[in-house]
């Protein structure tokens, strides 16, 4: 079975890999904006960070999320 540009393609695994990529993206902006207007157990995303980034630990975490997003999501 292969799709063609005049019936459709079928779902790719770059498609299936970028709706994950939107589904994340979608869920930490929602827990984002739920800490913004605040709600109890949430926090916004910019405190989260400042707290992660005391710590040595928390820098090589955020380090690296910033990398791995930037390799494998951005980078072509």
């Amino acid at each position: 079975m292969t799709g063609d540009l005049v019936t459709g393609d079928l779902v790719t695994p770059y498609v299936v890999l970028l709706l994950g990529f939107v589904g994340l993206f979608a869920a930490m902006l929602a827990v984002d904006l739920l800490g913004r207007v605040g709600r109890k157990p949430f926090r916004p995303l910019g405190r989260v960070l400042e707290v992660a980034m005391a710590w040595r630990t928390g820098r090589w975490i955020v380090c690296g999320a910033w990398l791995f997003i930037g390799f494998h999501f951005l980078a072509r």
